[in-house]
């Protein structure tokens, strides 16, 4: 279950993180500098492999002007999930 909890955050941090990335207009390697990270580390999360860690994501979310919509998102996609789950067999 926490695997999948996971799997769904990530998602939606990579979709974030591209989202910031082109609404700032910034580079991979700029927005490496901006999450204190490499180039690289930051291109695999753009690309899915691999995740944020809890400072990217602070970082990430420092970079919104509304970060409680990311939140609600979030939530709403465990809900979902959390749905789909509990359905009867």
């Amino acid at each position: 279950m926490r695997h999948e909890l996971e799997k769904i955050l990530g998602e939606e941090l990579r979709i974030l993180a591209i989202q910031t990335r082109d609404r700032l207009h910034l580079t991979q390697k700029e927005m490496g500098i901006r999450l204190h990270m490499s180039e690289s580390s930051y291109s695999d999360i753009e690309t899915g492999h691999s995740s944020c860690g809890a400072l990217t994501e602070a970082l990430l979310l420092e970079m919104q002007d509304n970060p409680g919509a990311f939140l609600h998102i979030v939530v709403s996609k465990f809900a979902e999930w959390y749905e789909e789950q509990m359905q009867p067999v």
